[in-house]
C-alpha cells in the first residue's frame, strides 16, 4: 500500500505542477486511482490524513495568497497579514453569535462581513503605514509592519479581553455518514463547508488574476511598476486594490479557521500566519499557483506529523539530517554550478544529488542510535507529534531556503539598478 500512496502523491504533484493540460489529467487520474485502490483495500487511513491535510492547507492558502500577492506587487512581507486573520475570526464569531438562530444565513453573512472588515482594514493599514515608505528601504517598512501587527494584537487585547472565545456551534459537528459507510472516511459537515469555501474563493481569485483587466493591472505592477504607470495604469488604486483583496481573503480564512478549530484568541494570528508565510516561500513568493500548492503541502506536512509517533532516536536522526543538508547542499550546489541545466547534466546533477540526500540519511541513521546511546535516550518512551508539528513547519523552511531559495514554483529575479 505503501507505493499506491506514493502514485497518489505522485499525482497530485502532476495535478499542481504547472504544464500542459494533458499532464494533469493524468496526475488526477493517478490520484483518483490510488484513492479509489486504498478505499476498496480498506487502507483509509492514509487518505484520511491526506483529506484532512487539505482541508488544513485550504484554509493556510487564504492567509497565504495574501502574502504572495503584497510581495509580488510592493515587494514588501506583510507580517500584519496574520493579524487580519484574527480580525476576521472575530468578527466572524460576533456575526455568528448574533445570528446564531439562521445557521443557514448566519455562515455567508459571517464570511461576507469578516470580508468586507478586513478589506475596510487592509486599505487603512495600506493609506496609514505603507504608502508613505514606498520610497524607503525596506528594512523601514518590514519593522512598520512589525508594528501594525503588534499594533493590532493589542488593541484586540483591550477590545476583547484575554480570554479565548469559542464560536458558537451554528454548523453541528456531524459526521457524513454515508461516505464513512461506503469509503470508510470521517467527514463532518465544518471540513466540507470550509474546503468548498475556500476552493472557491481560490478559483475567484484566479480567474480574477488572469483573465479581468484588474488582474492584468495587478500583474503589470508586479512586473515594472515604473513601465505601468507610463502606460496609464493607477499604481495607487492598483495597490489598494491588492490589500483589499489579500486582507479579505484573510477575512474568509478567519472564519473558516474559527468553525474548524473553535477557537478565537487575540493572539490566534501568530502561528496560522507565520505557517502561511512558510507556505508562500516554499511554493514561491509572489506565486499565486505557489502559495495555494505551498499551503496544501505544508497542511499535509503538518497533519502527517500529528499524527505519527517519534522514537527519541528518530528524533535525534531528523535533527542530524536537517543539520547534514544545510551543512553540506550549498557545497554540493556549488561543485555542480558548472553542469549544464539540461540533458545530460541535468540528470547528472539530480542523480549527484540523489546519492548525496542518500548518503545524509545513512549517516544520520547510523549515528542517531551511538548518539542517543550516549544520551541515554535509548529507553525513553515515544514522543507524540503533535510535539513537532510546529518544528516540522519551519524546517520545511530552513530546507527549502537551502535546497531552492526561490521557492517550488519561484523565478529568480534580480534586482533592477
Amino acid at each position: 500500500m505503501g507505493a499506491v500512496a506514493l502514485v497518489g502523491v505522485a499525482g497530485i504533484g502532476l495535478l499542481a505542477w504547472p504544464g500542459p493540460a494533458r499532464r494533469r489529467a493524468g496526475g488526477a487520474l493517478l490520484m483518483l486511482a490510488a484513492a479509489v485502490v486504498l478505499m476498496r483495500s480498506g487502507h483509509t487511513t492514509g487518505l484520511q490524513q491526506l483529506l484532512n491535510g487539505i482541508f488544513l492547507g485550504s484554509i493556510y492558502a487564504l492567509i497565504a495568497l495574501g502574502y504572495t500577492m503584497v510581495y509580488g506587487v510592493l515587494k514588501l512581507i506583510n507580517f500584519a497579514h496574520g493579524e487580519v486573520f484574527m480580525v476576521g475570526a472575530f468578527v466572524g464569531f460576533f456575526t455568528l453569535t448574533a445570528l446564531g438562530a439562521w445557521p443557514v444565513l448566519a455562515v455567508p453573512a459571517a464570511l461576507l462581513a469578516a470580508m468586507a472588515v478586513c478589506a475596510l482594514l487592509g486599505v487603512v493599514i495600506e493609506r496609514a503605514a505603507y504608502r508613505p515608505l514606498r520610497a524607503a528601504p525596506r528594512l523601514a517598512a518590514l519593522i512598520t509592519a512589525i508594528g501594525v501587527s503588534l499594533l493590532l494584537q493589542n488593541v484586540a487585547l483591550l477590545t476583547a479581553g484575554a480570554s479565548a472565545k469559542t464560536m458558537p456551534p451554528v454548523i453541528p459537528t456531524v459526521t457524513l455518514t454515508g461516505i464513512e459507510r461506503h469509503c470508510g472516511l470521517a467527514i463532518n459537515v465544518p471540513q466540507v463547508i470550509t474546503a468548498l469555501a475556500a476552493l472557491a474563493l481560490m478559483a475567484a481569485l484566479q480567474l480574477l488574476v488572469a483573465r479581468t483587466k484588474v488582474g492584468r493591472a495587478m500583474r503589470a505592477v508586479s512586473e515594472d511598476r515604473e513601465a505601468a504607470q507610463l502606460m496609464g495604469i493607477d499604481i495607487d488604486a492598483t495597490i489598494a486594490l491588492t490589500f483589499v483583496i489579500g486582507s479579505a481573503l484573510a477575512g474568509a480564512g478567519g472564519v473558516l479557521y474559527g468553525i474548524r478549530m473553535p477557537v478565537v484568541k487575540y493572539d490566534m494570528g501568530v502561528l496560522p500566519g507565520l505557517k502561511a508565510f512558510v507556505a508562500a516561500v516554499l511554493g514561491g513568493i509572489g506565486s499565486i499557483r505557489g502559495a495555494m500548492v505551498g499551503a496544501m503541502l505544508i497542511g499535509l506536512v503538518e497533519v502527517g506529523v500529528q499524527g505519527a509517533t517519534i522514537s527519541p532516536e528518530q528524533l535525534v536522526q531528523m535533527l542530524l539530517l536537517l543539520l547534514m543538508v544545510v551543512a553540506f547542499w550549498r557545497l554540493a550546489a556549488s561543485r555542480l554550478r558548472g553542469l549544464p541545466r539540461r540533458g545530460p547534466g541535468h540528470v547528472l546533477r539530480l542523480g549527484l544529488a540523489a546519492v548525496l540526500l542518500a548518503a545524509c540519511y545513512t549517516v544520520s541513521q547510523l549515528a542517531a542510535g551511538v548518539l542517543a546511546g550516549w544520551f541515554g535516550l535509548g529507553h525513553e518512551a515515544t514522543l507524540s507529534g503533535s510535539t513537532f508539528q510546529d518544528a516540522a513547519v519551519f524546517a520545511i523552511l530552513i530546507v527549502i531556503l537551502i535546497v531552492k531559495p526561490t521557492g517550488l514554483m519561484g523565478r529568480f529575479a534580480p534586482e533592477k539598478v
